[in-house]
């Protein structure tokens, strides 16, 4: 008996909820069929109404909502972004002959191999070196064999020509050791060995031993790995929060506990058209050679910082088209507010535009505020007059007094009645009053959350009545709204309960 007893009340309250849907939906199409109707032309869909929404303590308890104040901070934002580590390209070297020869011995036979500076490379053989050669040994007898000569001039001649075979050894990049070992020991060579220019890693290796080489043809490539690179993509959006210097840290999949201090070093002059980014460019030491080319690494860094109104992140309603923050007029009162978000920072956001510091706004439960914002919204909207223009709320101090009749009230019907008076007890006859009761959701007996709003006559002294329905016994969250046109003048909230 008792469960069918809840079962029949649940059935009701869910019928009730339906019909109070359906009047919203209804209110709204006749809304929008009468702006339709309309002489004004047509104009795109604007967003969704919002109306303000008042709520009481224990209910804001109940819920989840809560208040923060909106602080001015400096917003230095962070950001992250993907890349790859790279050669540092001013540490390339490319090795080559500026002659013709062949390759004799290979001493560095394989790619990936680590040279130091000065190490052997190879031998080659040049009939054009070894003629040089031959040439700069002539040179040096006949300079040793005119230093008696009576003539300065040829003395003078043999000097030159002897600067003049050396410096084309020089320029053909023989070591200047094995220079100093011809003036040594007068005897020409017919292989000459090559060195490495610099300290690093065989990235690329052409030579083979016996190989026919010719001026410019590339044997090496070596790179010095003790710096290196790391391009990431970073979006059009975000790039203007780079700057160069800027210091970064870095992480590596290989190494997930370690963090690598970098530096951008430069920020590319073009975008991607297709991803939307540009390229930026860090710098970073690896003297232990752990960083590989072709990794993949995260880089993180803090951008050019401001002051700036920040709020926690689950304080902003994201719709789409717009972003909506609810302000905490206080004595329960809140007001949807649209704004223009920045940089996200960390669990804050920053706002750029709709907020002013020292003002609080509602946190959790802001899908809760959106819905009963869009409802308040819906009803005023259907009353309200087609040329009216919103007003900024002004909240007045006025004096509400609120009783049912019967006292207490009964589920049903019930008569309600409101007296308003402003500060100094003259009656106000011009306001709009509603009267909204709320009784909060039901877990246990798997009710949802009930609602209803009843518009109110004016019936002169400060009076106004009317006649609204109350769906099940119970405590209920009455909120009283007094206004005049789009201007709020006060509200007053008071719990009571239904027989």
């Amino acid at each position: 008996m008792k469960m069918r007893r809840i079962l029949v009340t649940f059935l009701v309250v869910a019928a009730m909820l339906t019909v109070a849907l359906a009047v919203v939906y209804g209110l709204r199409w006749r809304a929008a069929r009468a702006r339709t109707t309309s002489s004004e032309p047509a104009q795109a869909a604007p967003a969704q109404a919002r109306g303000d929404v008042t709520i009481d303590p224990r209910r804001q308890q109940l819920i989840g909502v809560r208040t923060v104040r909106v602080a001015r901070i400096s917003t230095t934002p962070r950001l992250r972004t993907v890349g790859v580590v790279r050669y540092d390209e001013t540490r390339l070297t490319d090795v080559n002959l500026k002659l013709e020869g062949w390759i004799h011995d290979l001493y560095v036979n394989y790619t990936g191999q680590f040279v130091r500076r000065g190490q052997p490379l190879f031998t080659i053989y040049s009939p054009d070196l070894l003629g040089t050669e031959n040439e700069y040994l002539l040179a040096l007898k006949t300079r040793d064999q005119l230093q008696q000569s009576q003539i300065p001039e040829a003395r003078t001649r043999a000097d030159q020509l002897v600067d003049a075979a050396r410096e084309r050894l020089r320029l053909w990049d023989l070591p200047t050791e094995q220079i100093r070992a011809l003036e040594q020991t007068r005897q020409a060579q017919p292989t000459v060995t090559f060195r490495s220019p610099t300290d690093g890693f065989v990235i690329d290796k052409q030579a083979i031993a016996g190989m026919h080489v010719m001026p410019g043809q590339s044997l090496y490539k070596l790179v010095d790995l003790s710096v290196v690179w790391i391009e990431a993509d970073v979006y059009e959006a975000e790039i203007q929060r780079i700057a160069l210097g800027s210091p970064a840290t870095v992480t590596i999949e290989a190494y997930p506990a370690d963090r690598f201090p970098a530096r951008v070093i430069y920020i590319y002059p073009t975008m991607d058209e297709r991803t939307r980014t540009v390229k930026v460019r860090f710098s970073l030491a690896n003297r232990v050679g752990r960083l590989k080319p072709g990794m993949f690494a995260t880089a993180e860094l803090r951008g050019t910082g401001r002051a700036g109104l920040v709020v926690p992140v689950n304080a902003v309603l994201d719709s789409g088209p717009e972003q909506i923050v609810f302000v905490a007029e206080g004595d329960g009162y809140f007001e949807p507010r649209k704004v223009k978000l920045g940089h996200r920072l960390d669990d804050t956001i920053e706002i750029v535009e709709g907020l002013k510091e020292g003002e609080d706004v509602a946190t959790g439960a802001t899908f809760f505020l959106d819905s009963e914002s869009q409802l308040r919204a819906s009803l005023q909207g259907y009353e309200a007059l087609p040329n009216q223009s919103a007003a900024p709320s002004q909240p007045a101090n006025v004096d509400i007094t609120f009783r049912t009749i019967p006292d207490p009230p009964k589920t049903g019907d019930n008569q309600f009645e409101v007296v308003v008076k402003d500060a100094s007890g003259k009656p106000i006859d011009d306001a709009d009053v509603s009267v909204q009761l709320f009784m909060p959701a039901m877990p246990t007996m798997n009710m949802p959350p009930m609602r209803s709003e009843t518009k109110l006559n004016r019936a002169g002294g400060g009076a106004y009545r009317g006649s609204g329905q109350v769906m099940m016994a119970g405590r209920w969250d009455v909120t009283v709204t007094v206004a005049r046109g789009s201007q709020r003048l006060g509200a007053k909230q008071l719990p009571v309960m239904v027989r």
